[in-house]
């Protein structure tokens, strides 16, 4: 049995529809609305519904026990923290996070505990470290790559007050504004925000915005990259001049509220007669068979908490079939990349894979679409 807290959220719902497609029939179903829960268990072959207060230590123990996964996708993870992946270590069950991040490493480090607990289970961070390692694998040695994540989308409270919070200039820092990879080690202030840029497969020329994560930086040391930068991309122009408006600042409550409050109303007047999409394009250089090419892989979804939770599923089915290593760390890191990819590539989330090769020298492109 998995177990999916959160289950009546934006994003835990989006996780039960993807586990019962995957074929998971037996789910237990977490949060604070019963009501909610029953609706949600129409959907599900072999449904057990747990209403309970994640900040109630008993009852989330509770929620853990007999359970094969635990899926924690409610929010905001700076509240939540490691409460679940304690009770869940007590448990005995396996942990799936779909935000947690540094911070609650830390903590279920410091914890030293023997549970097994994947973080970061979603797509940023989560998928924007999973497919870079894929396509390192068809290179002899990769050298650099550049990834550009954004679109057009929607703004959820839990995952935008999480992003906020991560620019927090008084809180423990998730990586560093304008930085980048240059030379083998981490450059500070090397990067400047860009406009009207062209980006393979991505249907509009947008503004990015630099921000070289934690995440970023143990995939560019992982992978042994010469270069590595990372940009949220914008295809509007109100959501990145309110995010860049927020960079450095320090988030009370009531400031916190504000700043929601203003990217959700930039989020809906760039959407404004728009259709929403969601992109990540990695391009990464290397030698591969002798050769050095340049790959770019696109993914494209017009709905990208529903991509968070195909990742949030594939990572907890990835512990069901043995398909992560054990221990606590990160997603990205713990799933197997080729059996992830080739589950993603099934998923309705997706609008397209695509892949382009161009090798250095020629001028001709070979372009594959999944």
């Amino acid at each position: 049995m998995i177990s999916v807290a959160g289950a009546s959220g934006n994003v835990g719902h989006l996780v039960v529809k993807e586990l019962v497609r995957m074929g998971v029939a037996h789910i237990r179903l977490g949060g604070r609305n019963r009501h909610a829960l029953f609706e949600i268990a129409k959907e599900v072959p072999h449904a057990d519904i747990f209403p309970f207060d994640l900040t109630c230590e008993r009852d989330s123990m509770r929620f853990c026990e007999g359970s094969s996964v635990v899926v924690n996708c409610a929010g905001p993870s700076y509240v939540i923290l490691d409460r679940l992946a304690h009770a869940a270590s007590i448990a005995s069950a396996p942990y799936v996070d779909a935000s947690g991040d540094y911070p609650v490493y830390k903590l279920l480090l410091a914890r030293q505990t023997s549970c097994t607990a994947l973080l970061s289970a979603g797509v940023l961070p989560g998928l924007s470290g999973l497919v870079p390692r894929w396509m390192a694998k068809g290179f002899d040695h990769p050298n650099n790559l550049s990834t550009y994540v954004g679109g057009l989308e929607r703004c959820s409270t839990a995952s935008t007050i999480d992003m906020l919070l991560s620019i927090d200039g008084k809180r423990e820092p998730h990586g560093e504004p304008l930085a980048c990879w240059r030379s083998g080690r981490k450059a500070s202030k090397a990067l400047r925000p860009a406009k009207n840029l062209e980006i393979p497969f991505v249907p509009d020329r947008v503004n990015a915005y630099p921000f070289f994560s934690i995440e970023s930086e143990r995939l560019a040391r992982d992978l042994r990259l010469n270069n590595c930068d990372f940009w949220n991309i914008f295809a509007g122009e109100k959501l990145i001049d309110t995010f860049i408006q927020q960079m450095g600042g320090n988030f009370s409550e009531d400031h916190l509220a504000q700043a929601l409050e203003d990217l959700n109303q930039a989020a809906t007047l760039d959407l404004l007669g728009r259709k929403p999409y969601y992109m990540l394009v990695f391009q990464m250089d290397g030698i591969a068979n002798g050769e050095a090419i340049s790959r770019t892989v696109a993914l494209r979804t017009h709905d990208a908490y529903r991509l968070i939770a195909t990742t949030t599923a594939l990572s907890a089915l990835a512990l069901v079939e043995g398909k992560a290593t054990e221990g606590i760390g990160f997603a990205a890191e713990m799933v197997d990349p080729d059996w992830a990819v080739s589950v993603l590539q099934q998923s309705p989330s997706l609008d397209a894979f695509e892949i382009a090769d161009r090798r250095y020298g020629e001028n001709a492109i070979e372009e594959g679409k999944i």
